[in-house]
C-alpha cells in the first residue's frame, strides 16, 4: 500500500526540477558565463526583471535559535513583531493619557511598552480584499508568485545517496 506523501513526491520533485533548469541564476549559467563577457552580458539581458516573476527558495528552519540568550543581552523591550490582546489594552492607556494632556507620560508608557511593527506578523502577506481589487494582470502574477516557490528538502540528498549503487572495487 502507498502512503498518500510517497505518491505526490515525484510530481513535487518534477515542478521543481523545472523550476530550477528554467532559471539562469538558480542552475548555475550565470555562474558559468562568468567569464565570457558577451555570453554573460546576453544572459544578463534574458534574465526577468522583475523578482516577482522568478522561482525562489523556501526560508529554512533555523535549528540553533536561542532566543533567551539573546533577549539577556538587551536591558530594553524591544517591538513586538505582532499585536496581540495585550497591545490592545496598552494601546487604550496611551490614548487615555493623551487625551488627559499627559504629553510626557506618554512618551514614557511608549517607550515603555513599544507599538508592535505590524497587524500580522507576516511580512508578505497582503489581505484578500486588496488583492481582489488589484487588476486582473496583478492578481495572476500574485498567484504565480505563490506557486514558484521551491520547497527545499534537505533529506531528498540522503535519498539521492541511498539510490546510488556503490562501485565495485
Amino acid at each position: 500500500m502507498l502512503d498518500s506523501a510517497n505518491t505526490s513526491q515525484p510530481d513535487i520533485n518534477a515542478s521543481t526540477e523545472a523550476l530550477l533548469s528554467s532559471d539562469y541564476e538558480l542552475n548555475g549559467t550565470i555562474n558559468r558565463a562568468a567569464s565570457e563577457g558577451a555570453k554573460f552580458a546576453l544572459i544578463m539581458a534574458m534574465l526577468e526583471q522583475n523578482c516577482i516573476h522568478r522561482p525562489h527558495l523556501e526560508a529554512s528552519k533555523e535549528l540553533n535559535q536561542t532566543p533567551e540568550v539573546e533577549s539577556g543581552l538587551n536591558r530594553y523591550r524591544s517591538n513586538p513583531l505582532s499585536a496581540n490582546d495585550t497591545y490592545w489594552q496598552t494601546c487604550q492607556h496611551t490614548s487615555q493619557l493623551i487625551h488627559d494632556g499627559q504629553l510626557h507620560s506618554a512618551q514614557l508608557w511608549l517607550a515603555m511598552h513599544p507599538e508592535p511593527l505590524s497587524q500580522h506578523n507576516q511580512p508578505d502577506a497582503i489581505d484578500e480584499e486588496v488583492i481582489a481589487n488589484c487588476s486582473i494582470n496583478t492578481q495572476t502574477r500574485m498567484q504565480e508568485a505563490k506557486q514558484s516557490v521551491v520547497q527545499v528538502d534537505e533529506t531528498g540528498l540522503y535519498d539521492i545517496l541511498n539510490e546510488l549503487e556503490p562501485i565495485p572495487a
